[in-house]
């Protein structure tokens, strides 16, 4: 199955689901939707194709991607312009399978064997003990077999968006453990993937050392470290690093041609220095640090929604505070576009994987899609107020929950059970406040304006009330507790009073 030549794109239409060519989703104007069970797995197929689109047909200026983004491809040009890279994204070559080691086989006792689940992040896989793994699913047969169009998609994301595939023997990524991805959204699927494609002329500008490396050919034909006695960011291109790959691994795929789970062999490649990639947010900062650990890619975490961050998904640090040109700023795709596309509204698909405590720990999956209307170039102040007022509004019911659960074991003298109990509420609060905080958010940014900051501190308000009660409502008949509700309560009123 070559992606350059066959049908393997999952979408869908007013309920007619199918797979499609890449050359007919570029050279038609046709409404298609991706379309697969999971909403990181769909991001990750918008991501594929985006990059093959980038390496194999990228304009050379702004003029050339409007009108590439304007009407669909020429089918002539199109045969013409995926001939030099015909071999590279064909998942079945001999030689050079797509983001696979040809050389990996089975190893005589199956030593080498790896459930299929283990390509699918967060999915538990039979031959892993590992209690992460199973951050998703509760059991390791839901998926023991796949299509080869499913398996390219599994074998790009793992790679790019994921972590180990066991081990530090078996990393992969070249962002760092489990980044955060922003793409932007267009009408239809066709016009998406040229708001996320870079012209040459603004590579140039922008990350020169991209086009200028000495190595473009992706890891599978050239393989890391076979050029160079140490992988270093200023060797790898373009085309590489969108397809990096340095885990040895062959799909094992039957005669039906449908993949059943895949070979794999150590294969670790340690790389020096920081990699742009294009479309996540990254740390200025430490974008060219000298120290290994510093990881200036953006990620999501567990502990907060989307929202508090998305500051850096729209903007620059240089807009964010003026003083300070350093810190995190939002991806290249972002910052062409606002450049391009002047005065349209953006929408943003986000997306990635949320780190647990260990290093190939996984906690979650984060994935939302902000919209701006026109003119968000120059809200920066008013989406800093908006992100304010809710993290205001969580440390006011916050701090009731708080003080409800100190008063009540004051009442109670259960002082042995002081930690337990208050973390406990705390922990169900948070979560509740969190998780409906996030519609409140896309509610704001799509149907009213952000500059009502009135309306929305009235919003964040009455979430924050409703979150507080229903954490205290278990307790409201009990005499004891009744008098750290009303307290509590009327300290969330002032603190709400004063946002």
């Amino acid at each position: 199955m070559n992606l350059l030549v066959d049908d393997w794109i999952p979408v869908q239409k007013e309920g007619d689901f199918q797979h499609i060519s890449l050359k007919r989703l570029l050279c038609r104007d046709e409404d298609w939707q991706i379309s697969l069970p999971r909403d990181d797995m769909e991001l990750a197929a918008l991501q594929l194709i985006v990059c093959l689109v980038q390496v194999v047909f990228m304009p050379d200026d702004e003029e050339g991607l409007l009108e590439a983004w304007e009407d669909p491809m020429n089918k002539d040009f199109y045969d013409k312009a995926i001939q030099p890279y015909l071999e590279w994204f064909d998942l079945l070559h001999e030689q050079y399978p797509f983001m696979q080691c040809a050389e990996v086989v089975p190893h005589p006792r199956g030593n080498n064997w790896s459930s299929l689940q283990k390509m699918f992040v967060g999915l538990p896989e039979q031959t892993s003990s590992s209690p992460s793994s199973n951050a998703f699913f509760n059991e390791t047969n839901e998926i023991t077999k796949v299509s080869l169009p499913e398996a390219a998609i599994s074998l790009f994301q793992q790679a790019t968006n994921g972590f180990s595939l066991g081990g530090a023997t078996f990393s992969v990524g070249l962002k760092g453990s489990m980044p955060i991805t922003t793409l932007v959204m267009g009408d239809s699927l066709r016009q998406s993937i040229w708001h996320n494609v870079l012209s040459h002329k603004f590579l140039k500008k922008n990350a020169p050392q991209l086009l200028s490396a000495d190595t473009q050919e992706p890891t599978w034909v050239i393989a890391p470290n076979a050029k160079h006695a140490q992988e270093t960011t200023g060797n790898i291109g373009l085309l590489r690093g969108m397809f990096w790959q340095p885990a040895k691994m062959k799909l094992e795929i039957n005669q039906s041609n449908v993949v059943t789970g895949f070979h794999k062999i150590p294969g670790t490649c340690k790389v020096k220095g920081c990699w742009q990639h294009p479309h996540t947010p990254f740390d200025l900062s430490k974008l060219n640090s000298s120290n290994e650990k510093d990881n200036p890619y953006l990620s999501a975490r567990n502990d907060l929604p989307l929202w508090e961050q998305m500051l850096n998904f729209f903007y620059s640090q240089s807009e964010i505070a003026p003083t300070n040109q350093e810190g995190v700023s939002h991806a290249l795709v972002v910052k062409q576009f606002r450049e391009v596309w002047i005065g349209v509204a953006l929408k943003l698909a986000v997306g990635g994987y949320v780190k647990g405590k260990s290093a190939e720990s996984l906690a979650g999956r984060r994935h939302e899609v902000f919209s701006l209307s026109t003119g968000w170039e120059e809200k920066t102040a008013e989406i800093m107020a908006l992100i304010s007022l809710g993290t205001s509004a969580f440390k006011a019911m916050n701090n009731a929950v708080s003080q409800f659960g100190f008063i009540a074991i004051e009442r109670r003298k259960t002082r042995g059970k002081e930690a337990r109990f208050k973390s406990g509420l705390k922990k169900k609060s948070k979560a509740s406040f969190y998780k409906n905080s996030e519609p409140l958010i896309h509610s704001i940014m799509r149907q009213i304006k952000i500059e009502d900051y009135e309306y929305c501190k009235k919003l964040f308000s009455n979430l924050a009330r409703e979150t507080f009660d229903q954490t205290v409502r278990p307790y409201e008949h009990d005499p004891v507790m009744f008098e750290g509700i009303s307290l509590s309560r009327a300290s969330l009123q002032a603190s709400l009073k004063n946002l």
